[in-house]
């Protein structure tokens, strides 16, 4: 799944994943246009139908969304994909910062270990 699935497969999620029987509610390919016509508009973007077409079926495909004729519905898989892919995203933001955290003078010492030995290189090869 590329980025633009997930952003789609996301603001699907926030438009239709909510009331009663989510996965039961029928969501139209024009009621997707016309969700993602003022975000392509306000970005100044051409809004290509064709490739909007082409990312939902391989949403379909992967089993994000399930496909019937020019409607789709969310499916579990996908439900649970949109609302947990950010807070991931931010937890593992969260570790790396830990990491670097713990870790930064491991990263400060190769950086002036780097330097030592490219300036022994450098006089070395003027020196000759």
């Amino acid at each position: 799944m590329d980025i633009f699935q997930q952003w789609l497969l996301t603001k699907i999620e926030e438009q239709h994943g909510a009331g009663a029987n989510p996965l039961e509610k029928e969501i139209s390919f024009e009621s997707i246009l016309s969700m993602l016509k003022p975000i392509f508009e306000q970005e100044g973007a051409p809004l290509d139908e064709e490739d909007i077409r082409r990312n939902l079926n391989e949403l379909a495909t992967i089993g994000y969304l399930s496909a019937s004729g020019e409607n789709y519905f969310l499916t579990l898989r996908g439900m649970v994909y949109a609302q947990t892919a950010p807070s991931l995203a931010q937890m593992v933001k969260a570790e790396i910062q830990q990491y670097i955290r713990l870790h930064w003078w491991k990263a400060l010492g190769l950086i002036l270990l780097l330097i030592v030995a490219m300036t022994l290189l450098i006089v070395n090869l003027a020196a000759k």
